[in-house]
C-alpha cells in the first residue's frame, strides 16, 4: 500500500513543500536510510526525518526531491518514489495526505508489542517461568528490537537489517530450537535473524487448551505468516 509524507524547506514558512508518494512504507524507511546514509554530504546535512511522515531540507544545501536523480543519494528508488510540489503559504489549496491505521514507527532500540497482521488481537507472549513463546488473546508481552550493529540505537529499521529481539523485563532473547523450529526465549539471541524475517517467517502452531491465556505455540518456518508492530 502506497506511504506518504510531507517535506518542507527549514528556513521558511512557505517555499519548496512536497509530498512525497513512496510505494509502501518499506520504501519510505529505505529511501530515508539511503538518503540519511548516502557519501553525497549536502544530502545528509540537508535532510531531516522528525518522523515517518515529516521530513525536513535546505533547498540552499541540497532538495530531496534530486535525491531520485543524484548519483550515490537515493537513484535507485526512481520507481518506487515520487515529489509533487505544492502551492506555496498563499496558494490556499494543501494535499492532505491520508492517515496510517495502526501505524508504528521501526525505531531500533524501543519497545514493542508482536501482533498478528491478520488476527490483530493475538499476540506474542511469554509466561513467566516458561521458554515458550505463544500467541495469547488475553495477554501480550512487550520487546525490544533493536538492530544488531554497534551505534543504531535510534535509527529506523529495514528489513534487511540483523536485529535481536529481547524481553524488556529480563536479558533473555527470542531464539529457535533448530530440530523444531519452536520459537522460545533464551539468553542467546538467534543469530541472522533479519527484520523482514520477524515480520514475515513466524508462525501459529495448532491450537491449544482455549481456557488458557495461551492459545498456540509459535514457530519458525520460511513460509511465515504476517506479523506487525504496535
Amino acid at each position: 500500500m502506497v506511504f506518504y509524507a510531507y517535506v518542507k524547506q527549514i528556513t521558511d514558512d512557505w517555499s519548496y513543500r512536497y509530498v512525497i508518494t513512496f510505494a509502501s512504507r518499506e520504501v519510505a524507511d529505505e529511501w530515508w536510510r539511503a538518503v540519511s546514509t548516502s557519501t553525497v554530504g549536502n544530502f545528509v546535512s540537508s535532510v531531516q526525518r522528525v518522523n515517518a511522515h515529516f521530513y525536513t531540507h535546505n533547498v540552499n544545501v541540497a532538495n530531496s526531491a534530486n535525491s531520485l536523480t543524484t548519483s550515490g543519494v537515493a537513484n535507485q528508488f526512481i520507481g518506487k518514489v515520487f515529489f509533487t510540489l505544492l502551492n506555496d503559504q498563499v496558494g490556499r489549496n494543501v494535499t492532505i495526505i491520508p492517515p496510517s491505521d495502526h501505524f508504528t514507527d521501526h525505531i531500533s532500540g524501543n519497545s514493542f508489542f508482536i501482533r498478528s497482521k491478520v488476527s490483530p488481537h493475538e499476540y506474542w507472549y511469554c509466561a513467566q517461568g516458561d521458554n515458550s513463546v505463544y500467541l495469547s488473546l488475553t495477554e501480550r508481552t512487550r520487546f525490544i528490537v533493536t538492530r544488531d550493529s554497534q551505534g543504531t540505537a535510534g535509527t529506523v529499521i529495514i528489513g534487511s537489517d540483523g536485529i535481536i529481539i529481547t524481553l524488556t523485563t529480563s536479558n533473555l532473547s527470542i531464539n529457535v530450537v533448530t530440530a523444531s523450529g519452536q520459537v522460545i526465549v533464551s539468553p542467546d539471541p538467534k543469530s541472522g535473524l533479519k527484520f523482514s524475517d520477524l515480520l514475515n517467517k513466524f508462525t501459529a502452531g495448532p491450537l491449544l487448551n482455549q481456557s488458557t491465556d495461551k492459545t498456540r505455540k509459535l514457530f519458525f518456518t520460511d513460509h511465515g505468516e504476517e506479523w506487525e508492530l504496535a
